[in-house]
């Protein structure tokens, strides 16, 4: 079934089944040398089919324009990503086999137990089709440094951006981190946070901008950044600081859910309609690169406009919160969310409702999970993954350790990499830089510098001490409104007049620095190689400048991208041409560093865009049960309240599960030809003595070992419902039937998913299988949400040495089990290893705000978990089918030619053809199910499941007619049955005395079969 070409079916392969059915089958010679029945059909096992997944590879900084001026060619990324695992053969986990420590939800250390599940048998191969694409050099990394700059606030809102002294004592940290020491931790108070919300839909508008948005994208980024900057993080919530600061604010009219603030609407990303094609065709190289040079130009320059309005946007709405207001940049960014009506709005909006003594209990932090985790990785809504090189590396992962747990080493570190071949370049400048002419050029620089830099101070204190001069009034004079009514001049500048003025005149000296710079390099750098040592200091310096013009044009208001080399780009400071020694070192340290990404690359492809699934089929085969698709899902939901305990105040329900976001997210699943409903009813275990008993009989009581945030791991005493109790109970109480139409000719026709959400206003928090808010069994799925203290039932999860909280309200684990239910999708931290069989924790890609991921909080479902549940529908499908053409072949394999059978072989010879024929539609089938997955168009492939299993089945069947017709049976001489008195004999007498009749009764009739035959 495997072509030369991985990818596609070999053409002469295709013709010669579309054409075994017209062999007239009258060659007996042919009949009698072939080993078996199946090969004179020309007929084998199907050993795998590949199924093509489009995905573009995008670097951005490696052109020699980004940190330590890393140079890559697409040629040598194609050479390096062809080592990536390219053909991943689909794999599924057997659920029943999966236990809490597999799983990773276990609080305790997430380690592999010794038992590791069996994997289920697949024929499909994904097969990635890698599209390396360069873009413009300069210009597009620009635009992403300008908008990681306009996208973020600092962590503390006590830190004040602009501020030197402030600077040199917070950042030092950040520093260390840069060069790769150690890691840091919450205890600096002080990062940058990336507003992941606002990234996505700027990355979104790249991508439809180049047309790749039919297929999946890895990003790369490796963007210049300041060390003396901190450094940041992508998240979508807050940092604790800011939670504590908005909540003693929250009496502001800004910070009211969906209040109309008065600075209007937020600019958006530029809209592209993205490519209109559907991927690549099946007949591509398995490596292939796009040059998009221009369109990444148009783009960048569309997409600065944007973050110019942007910028305006955001300067505008701090005037209007006021320059000395802490935390300013925080409290727009809640004010814009607010004015939204999406889960998130709705949960900082309660978070806000709290008194704040209600800040200092546990409880806060579970009721209103925004403090997520800043990692340098992304997941997006859309098919796109990112990792940043330059970004803050945290922690994340199990508290107590554990397989899969992210280091600030996981990552490959720029400066660490390439740290000898830059000492090297260092030490040959410094070599050079004493050299006479170096230090006259040298020289000329920083004369060039004080000379423009004492001109802007002078005027500057020209503009301090004359500020009441202007047109028509003589110097010295003070104009006449400018006199109180005593007579006497009026006061001098505001506080924030003055802050203003303080900050225009540093961007003022900032941008006269920044053009002696560009004037030095334009005249003594540009276009040389080997330009003077002073070029490489004098770029280092510009970096610096322009970050601290980006950081002070978020108030006073100035453009800093259209002055920063309008014409010349960083291209001026010329290039440096590296010796023998330190091109070896370069070299050495680009092959470890790329195979360092090769590898963070490869555990995303296997965790994320292509990962393995799980299932509830036990006997090991996929024919004996259908597929998890079905045409029509009904979901009834039961909510399921307990009433029967009186809360203190203190203990109240903080949040509600939020049921219309669970049936609108549950509705996205739904493929354009399917049908999804809901039904809901409510319940009370007041009000039900047979619920409530099963609720009762189900409850257990554990010791599990918990992480503490000061201490060693402590034993708590837990509740939890055993969850197969329980829903033997509730089968019993409700008599749902959630088995597919049997009595249907399509077992496609619909599934019926019950789920079960308990609402517990309980003092003790009570989980399910003591680690679980929620569970997916065979048929139905299990919520519980408590209104207990988050601290008696954490997660067992960290980030950047901080215990991740488990949210009272249990939505997104609800959705994550609705996924793994209909096609047993998977977290991203789990996955096979096939080589030592066992289940894999790899947390490096459990990022992103969405519903499967560990480290931030997310109510919406990514597309690309949205397209591994209708892979699953597919890949499942096609495995069915195969397996029943397997098992056909193998009957027919069984049948040896000899030649008595030739003769009955020409009797069949219809059956044959139609045998024939129907395998050539079914491969017709799976061509068009593989070229659908190809395009990423499952929906297309999902209709056609029905077709494909029909004609499997009918294959098995036609090769059990036909093995029939040519096996001779033997015939037999049928005996009636035991006469009656010989069985009343036997039954009235005791053993021994009934043994003896029957011998003396049944001997004649074995005499008379022996004369017979």
């Amino acid at each position: 079934m495997e072509g030369e070409d991985a990818l596609s079916w070999d053409s002469d392969e295709l013709n010669r089944i579309q054409n075994l059915h017209l062999r007239a089958f009258d060659s007996l010679e042919d009949y009698l040398h072939s080993a078996n029945l199946a090969a004179y059909l020309g007929l084998h096992p199907v050993d795998g089919l590949h199924m093509s997944v489009p995905l573009n590879l995008v670097f951005i900084g490696f052109q020699s324009d980004g940190n330590a001026k890393v140079d890559v060619s697409s040629d040598e990324l194609v050479s390096w990503f062809s080592h990536v695992d390219h053909v991943l053969p689909h794999t599924r986990v057997a659920l029943s086999e999966l236990s809490c420590s597999l799983d990773g939800h276990c609080a305790g250390t997430a380690e592999l137990d010794s038992v590791a599940p069996s994997p289920l048998p697949s024929f499909v191969h994904l097969n990635m089709s890698c599209n390396v694409v360069v873009i413009q050099k300069g210009d597009v990394l620009s635009t992403f440094e300008r908008a990681i700059a306009a996208f973020s606030r600092p962590m503390d809102p006590d830190y004040v951006e602009g501020d030197q002294q402030a600077d040199a004592l917070k950042l030092q940290p950040f520093v260390d981190s840069f060069i790769g020491a150690h890691g840091l931790n919450r205890a600096c108070n002080v990062g940058v946070t990336v507003d992941a919300l606002k990234l996505e839909p700027f990355v979104d508008s790249f991508i439809r901008a180049l047309g790749l948005n039919r297929a999946y994208t890895m990003l790369v980024l490796n963007p210049k950044w300041s060390a003396s900057l901190p450094a940041y993080g992508y998240r979508i919530g807050f940092s604790e600081y800011e939670l504590r600061m908005m909540n003693e604010n929250a009496a502001m009219p800004e910070l009211q859910l969906g209040a109309a603030v008065r600075w209007g609407a937020e600019p958006a990303p530029p809209a592209y309609p993205g490519s209109a094609h559907s991927g690549w065709p099946l007949s591509i190289k398995k490596y292939q690169v796009s040059d998009l040079q221009h369109q990444s130009y148009i783009w960048s320059r569309s997409a600065n406009q944007y973050l110019s309005d942007l910028e305006d946007f955001n300067r505008h709405v701090l005037k209007l919160l006021g320059p000395r207001t802490k935390g300013s940049a925080a409290l727009a960014r809640a004010a814009t969310l607010l004015q939204k009506r999406d889960d998130l709005s709705q949960l900082l909006a309660s978070t806000l409702k709290l008194p704040p003594e209600h800040l200092h209990n546990p409880k806060f932090k579970a009721t209103h999970p925004l403090e997520d985790c800043p990692t340098p990785l992304w997941v997006s809504q859309s098919r796109w993954l990112l990792m940043d090189l330059t970004a803050r590396r945290t922690d994340w992962g199990p508290a107590l350790g554990g397989d899969g747990v992210v280091v600030h080493t996981t990552l490959p570190d720029v400066s660490y990499a390439f740290g000898n071949a830059e000492e090297k370049r260092a030490e040959k400048r410094l070599a050079k830089g004493e050299a006479a002419e170096e230090m006259e050029t040298r020289s000329k620089l920083h004369s060039m510098r004080n000379d423009r830099l004492a001109a802007v101070a002078q005027q500057q204190a020209h503009e301090r001490t004359m500020p009441h001069v202007v047109h028509g009034a003589a110097p010295g004079e003070v104009p006449a409104d400018r006199y109180d009514p005593d007579g006497n001049p009026t006061r001098h500048l505001s506080a924030e007049e003055e802050e203003d003025m303080d900050k225009r005149h540093q961007e003022a000296t900032l941008q006269a620095e920044l053009n002696v710079y560009e004037e030095f390099a334009t005249v003594h750098c540009a276009g040389r190689i080997n330009p003077p040592v002073v070029c490489a200091e004098a770029e280092e310096a510009v970096l610096d400048l322009k970050h601290s013009l980006q950081q002070l044009s978020k108030h006073t208001g100035t453009n800093t991208k259209a002055r920063l080399h309008p014409d010349h780009g960083w291209d001026i400071f010329g290039k440096e041409a590296d010796d023998e020694s330190t091109t070896a070192a370069y070299s050495a340290a680009k092959d470890v560093f790329f195979s360092e990404i090769s590898a963070a690359l490869s555990r995303g492809l296997r965790h994320v865009i292509a990962p393995p699934s799980a299932t509830w089929h036990h006997q090991g085969y996929l024919h004996d049960t259908a597929s998890p698709y079905a045409h029509k899902v009904h979901f009834t939901i039961y909510t399921i309240q307990d009433t029967s305990r009186k809360l203190g105040p203190w203990r109240e329900r903080g949040v509600q599960f939020d049921l219309d976001s669970f049936k609108q997210q549950l509705a996205r699943l739904a493929m354009p030809h399917q049908a999804f409903s809901f039904s809901t009813l409510t319940l009370n275990l007041l009000d039900d003595a047979a619920l409530a008993a099963a609720f009762a009989v189900s409850l257990r009581t554990s010791f599990m070992q918990v992480p503490h945030a000061v201490s060693d791991p402590v034993e708590n005493e837990a509740l939890y419902l055993d969850s197969r109790e329980l829903a033997l109970r509730l089968k019993q109480r409700f008599a749902f039937n959630t088995a597919r139409a049997a009595a249907s000719s399509d077992p496609h026709a619909l599934l019926d998913v019950p789920v079960f959400i308990f609402e517990l206003d309980r003092d003790v928090p009570v989980l399910i299988d003591e680690h679980y808010n929620a569970r997916a069994l065979e048929d139905l799925i299990l919520v519980v949400e408590n209104a207990a203290n988050q601290d008696e039932h954490p997660t067992g999860m960290m980030c950047d040495g901080i215990l991740l909280h488990r949210p009272l309200s249990p939505l997104k684990h609800a959705l994550s089990a609705v996924l793994q239910h209909l096609g047993g999708v998977l977290p991203p931290h789990l996955g096979y290893n096939p080589g030592r069989k066992v289940v894999q924790h790899d947390w490096l890609w459990s990022v992103g705000a969405h519903p499967l991921s560990w480290t931030s909080w997310g109510g919406q479902y990514s597309q690309m978990h949205i397209d591994a549940l209708h892979r699953s529908y597919v890949l499942d499908a096609i495995d069915s089918s195969a397996d029943m053409v397997n098992d056909g072949i193998v009957l027919l394999q069984e049948n040896v030619p000899h030649v008595k059978t030739f003769a009955k072989l020409q009797a069949t010879r219809g059956e044959l053809q139609q045998l024939l024929q129907q395998f050539a539609q079914l491969v017709n089938v799976w061509r068009a199910m593989v070229a659908h997955g190809a395009t990423l168009e499952y929906h297309a492939a999902a209709e056609v499941i029905t077709t494909s299993e029909a004609l499997g089945k009918a294959f098995y069947k036609q090769c059990e007619k036909i093995i029939a017709e040519l096996t001779p049976q033997k015939c037999k001489v049928r005996t009636g049955g035991l006469p009656p008195l010989l069985i009343a004999a036997i039954y009235g007498t005791s053993t021994a005395a009934g043994l003896a009749v029957a011998i003396v009764l049944i001997l004649p009739l074995f005499k008379k079969k022996a004369k017979a035959i």
